[in-house]
This record gives C-alpha cells, sequence and structure tokens, in this order.
C-alpha cells in the first residue's frame, strides 16, 4: 500500500500543506470577509431596530402620558363644568325660591285683606240681621202684648 511507504510521507504533508494553505487563504481573503460583512450588516440592522425601538417606546411612554394628562384634564373639566352648573342652578333655584316666596306673600296680603273685607262685610251684614231681627222680634213682642 502505498499511503504507508514512508517515501511517500514528504509528498504528502507537502501536498497538505499546500492545500491547507490554500483553503486558509481562499477562506480568510474570500468567503470570511463576505460572512463577516452579512455579520456586520445583520449586527447594524439589529441595532437600528433596537435604536427605532427605542425611540418609539419613548414615543409610546409619551403619548400614554399626554393620553392620561388629557383624560385627567378631561375629568377636572367635566368635574369644573358639573360644578359651574350646580351652582348656576342653585342660584336659578333662589332666584325663583324668593321670587315664588314674594309672589306668594303679596298672594297671601291680598288673600288676607280679602278676607278681612269679607269679614267686615259680614259683622256689618251680621249687626244688619241681628237689627232686623232684633226690630222683628221687638214687633212680635209688641203685638203679642198689645
Amino acid at each position: 500500500m502505498p499511503q504507508f511507504d514512508l517515501s511517500f510521507y514528504p509528498a504528502q504533508i507537502f501536498w497538505l500543506f499546500v492545500s491547507f494553505g490554500f483553503l486558509y487563504l481562499m477562506m480568510r481573503c474570500l468567503i470570511c470577509p463576505k460572512i463577516e460583512a452579512v455579520l456586520t450588516a445583520r449586527e447594524n440592522r439589529v441595532q437600528d431596530v433596537l435604536v427605532q425601538a427605542e425611540e418609539l417606546n419613548k414615543q409610546a411612554a409619551d403619548y400614554q402620558q399626554r393620553h392620561h394628562d388629557f383624560l385627567e384634564n378631561a375629568e377636572r373639566e367635566k368635574t369644573d363644568k358639573i360644578q359651574k352648573a350646580y351652582r348656576m342652578m342653585q342660584r336659578k333655584m333662589k332666584s325663583l325660591e324668593t321670587k315664588n316666596e314674594n309672589r306668594l306673600r303679596g298672594r297671601i296680603r291680598r288673600e288676607e285683606q280679602k278676607i278681612e273685607t269679607m269679614t267686615e262685610a259680614l259683622k256689618s251684614e251680621s249687626k244688619d240681621v241681628s237689627q232686623k231681627l232684633a226690630n222683628q222680634l221687638a214687633d212680635k213682642i209688641e203685638r203679642k202684648l198689645s
């Protein structure tokens, strides 16, 4: 067998070094730079995507904060408007209440005056009726006595 013959060893070792040297140079000069370029491009792309993701995360946090602030302001405005409307309704109710009280007082005064007038009229009428009755009674008593 020729591969076990020691005279062929130096030639085989020579071609081994030449072949591996050629393959090493090919890997180092052609293939590894292309792989390294792809890996570098991929790493740069990943870094860009991470930077964009971080920026988008900051924007999302900013939007969330602005949304939260907007909701707080809307809630505060709603509460203020409700309180303002409530105070305005209270003022209107007091105004209407005062107005109605004044109307009722005026009406009560007018009705009291009517009652007084009617009472005076009834008193004078009752005096007239009692005088008539007294006169009629006196006439009847006079007739019976005479």
